[in-house]
């Protein structure tokens, strides 16, 4: 593949622009902005003649979808400039009716609920399994989704997110192969594997195990702009028509073709040029030298570009941790027991030896000292349905009440602590006392807990009763 759509766009050369956006090429941008962007306004354009039209695309945008396709080994793949947040909600909005049942894993983004609420879907959760010493979620497992799938037999289809943040992957080909038999339909949130398919030593695609609707976060771990991403298609369970319709449902009517135009650079960087690239950082990590552990799951498959850290023998905490390596150094993703970095496109070889010296001279620093005791979680239900679905929940009258009150009432809030950031109550969930004594135990340990109106968690916020 080439560049044509950022070749269309750089031979725009139209002097009397009477079209938005309002800046008109530039000209109208303050000052302080045109200093940044230079040039570039000037490509900053909308969907003017010979530029095609990505609601729907017949041109230059077509192909690019199919180049996209092609490359990833989709069957149709649509872009994205809301995110990949736009591909999640699309996904469930093509696939689920109202009061469909969905297998979801209790480990997906946010952006999974918003779609429940959308589609009127009612979930049945897939508790993860979370690693005490590393304080990290595990991918959901085959056998969880097998006995999900069993004790649900109308369930119409299963959601998952893999790879994790740290680069955990459930075993998607065997449950594919499962949920497929039943007729189910598989939807895999693989925001962080976009490169999977560009190197043989990561983890299999989603797309190679088999899962019928793929959503991909390019600009996470490929040399685009931030908001891209796709979705991808493949097999006859889900009708194409259906994806392009829920696509404009919830995408832009004014997209950026700088973004666009970035999705196709990134495409063509990563066919011409991704197994050199990967195959450098590769072998950059692999001589990567730490005085602190790093998470190598032997058993689960593993993004090696996931640098994940253990900071518990430091008797640090992965935000502390990182308090000490920056404003030079700035992680990924802070955990109460660990550090995660990403290895990217940009990472050179100073950049890991940067961070390697650094980590010796904190080690150094905070040795000998006691390690942190490992995380005691509860376990979760390997499969539970909330009281009401995020719909209902959405749509109910609300109350704030003490935290001791809400106890036996169903929550409006999704309420995860943070380590491992697993929910522990999802809005719709019964609020229970061992849901609580679990939250307060984050609280004592001086984890954080996120999603809650009150952080303090001295009040919390229920579906009010006569609302039931």
């Amino acid at each position: 593949m080439t560049h044509p759509l950022l070749d269309i766009l750089v031979q725009q050369q139209h002097s009397c622009p009477f079209h938005t956006p309002g800046h008109q090429r530039g000209r109208g941008m303050a000052a302080p902005l045109r200093a940044l962007w230079g040039t570039a306004l000037a490509q900053d354009l909308s969907e003017i003649p010979g530029l095609d039209n990505l609601a729907a695309p017949t041109g230059a945008l077509a192909d690019l979808q199919a180049a996209i396709a092609a490359a990833a080994g989709s069957d149709r793949a649509w872009c994205l400039v809301n995110g990949a947040t736009t591909g999640v909600l699309a996904a469930l909005l093509a696939t689920l009716e109202p009061k469909d049942v969905v297998l979801v894993g209790r480990n997906v983004h946010h952006s999974v609920i918003s779609g429940l609420i959308l589609t009127g879907a009612q979930p049945v959760y897939l508790g993860v399994a979370v690693d005490s010493l590393w304080g990290i979620p595990e991918p959901v497992s085959l056998a969880t989704v097998v006995n999900a799938v069993a004790a649900y037999p109308t369930a119409k289809a299963v959601v998952l997110v893999s790879p994790t943040y740290e680069g955990l992957c459930s075993p998607l080909a065997a449950i594919a192969q499962h949920v497929h038999e039943r007729g189910l339909t598989l939807i895999v949130d693989e925001a962080h594997g976009s490169h999977f398919a560009f190197h043989p030593r990561f983890p299999s695609t989603a797309l190679a195990a088999g899962a019928d609707l793929v959503i991909q976060s390019w600009h996470k771990t490929l040399g685009t702009l931030t908001q891209t991403a796709v979705l991808h298609l493949q097999g006859t369970r889900v009708a194409p028509e259906r994806v392009s319709h829920a696509v404009t449902l919830v995408q832009t009517t004014s997209p950026s073709y700088w973004l666009l135009s970035a999705l196709e650079a990134a495409a063509w960087q990563m066919v011409h040029q991704g197994y050199e690239i990967y195959d450098r950082l590769l072998q950059w990590v692999a001589a990567f030298e730490s005085p602190l552990p790093r998470l190598e799951r032997l058993d689960i498959p593993q993004d090696p570009l996931r640098l994940t850290l253990g900071t518990w023998p430091l008797g640090l905490t992965g935000a502390d941790l990182e308090a000490q390596l920056q404003p030079d150094i700035i992680a990924e993703l802070p955990s109460g027991r660990s550090l995660t970095f990403c290895v990217g496109l940009g990472t050179t070889a100073q950049m890991l030896r940067t961070l390697a010296e650094r980590l010796w001279v904190i080690h150094q620093t905070y040795q000998p000292v006691q390690s942190l005791p490992p995380i005691a979680v509860p376990p979760l239900p390997a499969v539970s349905s909330p009281a009401l679905s995020p719909r209902t929940t959405y749509f109910s009258q609300r109350q704030v009440v003490p935290l001791a009150a809400a106890i036996d009432h169903i929550s409006a809030e999704t309420i995860a602590p943070y380590p491992p950031g697993i929910p522990t109550i999802i809005a719709g969930e019964v609020i229970t006392a061992a849901a609580v004594a679990e939250l307060q135990q984050v609280q004592a340990m001086g984890g954080t807990i996120i999603g809650a109106t009150d952080p303090q968690l001295n009040q919390i916020t229920i579906v009010t009763p006569a609302d039931t």
